[in-house]
């Protein structure tokens, strides 16, 4: 115990600073709230309990972190996991010496549900509509934009079908309040779909030099998409039609990024594929449209919601002049600026170069139920990297494009406070949520019970955060699960996520690769990470505090790691009750570590973390001193960790407290799976923490999952009797298990607009096989329920 009172102590002594007249300050979200202590001179502490309103029990909190922020001392944490429109009492006391400082109690409510439901002024439109926007007679979305009618209080309601619309606008002129707010939505039934996607319809033709490429004209108004579909898949922009040596050589002809591609210019757009498909016997679609909509917030709260739309094919950039300084600019389906209260619910947006995207200052965002698809997070780094080669065409020999980036975030934000990104599935894309590590401060932000699947980088939380909260996510086969870097401001805390399958990806000679303990061949590849931090060396800058408590990160793949340092850049991290496993190599592999320009600054401290590998001649972690040079040391047992890395580094500010090294033992590493077994040692062995009190047992588990919670992703299960349910992904069949009990149970299953897709009433069967061949690709609500109790489920068909 006195070890974990040495490891809480380091913690809280991060608010161990000076104070004076101290205010309060509370932000609420749906499941926590943010604290804030300014005015802090003279203080040396300070502690922050809280409770439920009319209740007795006080809890402690996290201890806060200090921070500066413009120049201002302040204290800053959070509550976490707190009930949804619930009242809390915040006691907030501060410290001088020995001498303590109550402040005055301060409530606050958590945030209700977001509703987005009709207002009493409905506008109807739809596809063809060219009517008085009534239900009988629909109107014509852009005719309504432009007349100006999209205005504080009016529901917009969308009727069946495809609209081929873009370039829509809309200025804010005065703020609108929660009871008139600017609806968008689908009409009950209806599966609007919003497309700037055009078909190709002209005959495709085989060159006679290359059986396998074809090629046609260019569209009208599609020059230089970035979207090119071909059935079901995004293919590949690849730099060039032939080699160009200008262009690194990489091009369509030779497919040598080993994907399939296409080319295209002002006049003719070139297809090729791996298997040599004939694209005059399948769909091709291409982009013509820029944005579906930009708003121009003027800093209003405009209460904008949208639900239960589908975006898709929003992709062709609008170029500059051959020698501007920005090449070009990006497109995007919803370009939000300056603008705060804005709302997504159940939406779906399909091959878009990017999707939402904030700039300015942004504040009161949710974004959630919605389903974001691209094919971009499938791609190397080395393909990524060179998509932001932006050439004009040259003469006759380079059939290229300049501004064809694809490095596509379903959620970009920029400047914003009390944002939260909840219950949405990312499948494919490049970013789940990005913004820049050098500028635009986020606060308060929550992202929680998100389902993120072969994303490049699924968080990038680099840069200028503060009161950042991460939980219980799952994050599968990522580049980079985490990416923060460099680590700004803080504090940063992840919770009970869950990150497997991390994949290395080819790259390119000529792009940075991945370089282990021996020199490198033709095979150049980077290593797929849990977490990484590896954008630059922040030198003198002080970075905030990451803290990693509960999070289960397994690895299969030989060049898959929990996480990697590069230049010894991961400065004031804290674990605790985290797992760290693999099947094949090392889970871990630290680059730089003897380097003494940057070991000096390493630090990190660990407690109560499982350290496993499944064979037991590999190391739990590689240790390479110089980046670039082969020099590595191996670390086999857990209790060697701190001596060796605070030898390697010279640091003194390792600190590996109560290291485990036990199988971890597993239900299943399937998605939703890592519950551990009933004879699992991770069971009870990890360390209590202020402020997270879901723990089941006398001690939490090691992991991202209590044992004995079933297999879903999401928290709320039976209390009387155990669901299991298998497999997850779904390829046809699902089957439901449960333990002994007296009522049948229900069985709905929902798609992304909440539309009742499978149901079964009455089941006994303590075994019930739901057969869901039938069922589109996608992701999907399962709800299990009896007359008292529910259970809800994440599935993926």
């Amino acid at each position: 115990m006195k070890q974990i009172s040495h490891l809480l102590f380091i913690l809280s002594s991060f608010c161990f600073f000076k104070a004076n007249a101290q205010i309060v300050l509370t932000h609420s979200t749906y499941h926590s709230i943010g604290i804030q202590v300014k005015e802090i001179q003279n203080i040396d502490s300070c502690k922050i309990e809280y409770r439920k309103l009319n209740t007795d029990q006080w809890l402690q909190a996290f201890p806060p972190d200090k921070i500066n922020i413009s120049g201002s001392d302040l204290f800053r944490g959070s509550l976490f996991l707190l009930d949804e429109n619930t009242p809390y009492e915040t006691k907030v006391t501060t410290f001088t010496g020995g001498n303590g400082n109550t402040l005055p109690i301060v409530q606050q409510s958590t945030n209700p549900p977001l509703k987005i439901e009709p207002s009493s002024n409905i506008k109807w439109v739809s596809p063809t509509g060219n009517g008085n926007y009534t239900q009988n007679n629909p109107g014509n979305i852009t005719s309504l934009f432009s007349s100006g009618q999209v205005t504080c209080g009016t529901t917009h309601m969308c009727m069946d079908g495809v609209y081929p619309i873009h370039g829509l606008s809309l200025t804010i002129v005065s703020s609108c309040k929660e009871a008139t707010p600017i609806v968008f939505m689908a009409a009950p039934g209806a599966k609007p779909i919003f497309d700037a996607g055009i078909t190709i319809n002209t005959p495709w033709t085989k060159k006679l030099s290359d059986t396998n490429l074809y090629s046609t004209p260019t569209p009208i108004g599609t020059e230089f998409s970035n979207i090119c579909v071909l059935g079901n898949t995004a293919l590949y922009p690849y730099p060039s039609l032939n080699s160009e040596f200008i262009l690194g050589g990489y091009n369509l002809k030779d497919l040598n990024f080993g994907f399939s591609g296409y080319v295209r210019n002002e006049d003719s757009i070139w297809i090729k594929t791996l298997n040599g498909m004939n694209p005059n016997e399948s769909t091709v679609k291409v982009s013509n449209g820029f944005r579906f909509l930009t708003v121009y917030g003027n800093g209003h709260d405009a209460f904008l919601k949208i639900k239960g739309i589908e975006f898709r094919h929003y992709g062709k950039p609008v170029l500059n002049p051959l020698g501007s300084n920005i090449n070009s600019y990006g497109a995007s389906v919803f370009d939000l600026r300056s603008i705060s209260h804005v709302y997504f619910d159940s939406c779906i947006f399909n091959y878009n170069t990017n999707n939402i995207s904030f700039s300015n200052t942004c504040n009161y965002i949710t974004i959630q139920n919605c389903n974001f698809k691209h094919e971009t997070g499938k791609w190397s780094h080395a393909m990524i990297k060179k998509s932001h080669v932006f050439l004009h065409s040259l003469g006759s020999t380079i059939s290229s494009s300049r501004a064809r980036g694809v490095e596509n975030p379903a959620i970009f934000l920029d400047n914003g406070s009390f944002i939260v990104i909840r219950n949405n599935f990312f499948d494919g894309l490049n970013s789940g949520v990005e913004s820049y590590f050098d500028q635009g401060l986020k606060q308060d932000v929550d992202i929680y019970n998100n389902l993120f699947i072969d994303n490049f980088d699924a968080i990038e939380c680099d840069g200028l955060w503060s009161n950042l909260r991460v939980w219980n996510n799952e994050v599968l086969r990522p580049m980079a699960g985490i990416s923060a870097a460099p680590p700004s401001i803080g504090p940063r805390y992840f919770y009970r996520n869950l990150f497997h399958g991390m994949q290395g990806r080819r790259n390119e000679k000529d792009d940075p690769h991945f370089i282990g303990c021996a020199p490198v061949g033709n095979n150049y590849m980077s290593q797929g990470i849990g977490i990484k931090t590896n954008s630059g060396y922040t030198g003198s800058l002080t970075p905030g505090n990451l803290y990693f408590f509960n999070n289960t990160f397994h690895a299969s793949d030989t060049l898959g790691f929990v996480f990697s340092l590069w230049t010894s850049e991961w400065r004031k991290a804290f674990f605790m009750n985290n797992s760290y496993s693999h099947e094949l190599i090392h889970p871990m592999f630290y680059f730089d570590l003897g380097n003494n320009m940057h070991s000096k600054n390493f630090q990190i401290s660990s407690s109560h973390d499982n350290y496993y590998t499944f064979k037991s001649n590999v190391p739990l972690i590689k240790l390479k001193k110089i980046h670039g040079q082969f020099d590595c040391t191996d670390v086999f047992t857990a209790n060697n960790i701190q001596t060796t890395l605070s030898n390697i580094s010279g640091s003194s500010s390792i600190s590996i407290i109560n290291p485990k090294q036990n199988p971890p033992l597993y239900n299943n590493t399937s998605l939703g799976g890592f519950e551990p077994k009933d004879e699992s040692l991770l069971i009870d062995a990890g360390v209590k923490i202020p402020g997270f009190y879901d723990f089941r047992g006398t001690q939490p588990d090691i992991g991202a999952k209590e044992s004995k919670l079933g297999s879903s992703n999401f928290q709320n299960q039976f209390s009387s009797f155990q669901v299991h349910i298998y497999p997850n992904p779904i390829l046809k069949e699902l089957i439901i298990e449960t333990n002994d009990r007296i009522e049948p149970l229900t069985v709905n299953i929902y798609n992304m607009y909440g539309q009742k897709v499978y149901f079964i009433d009455k089941i006994i069967e303590s075994k019930y096989t739901a057969e869901l061949t039938n069922l589109a690709s996608g992701f999907y609500i399962l709800e299990i329920k009896n007359s008292t109790e529910r259970a809800i489920f994440k599935i993926v068909k």
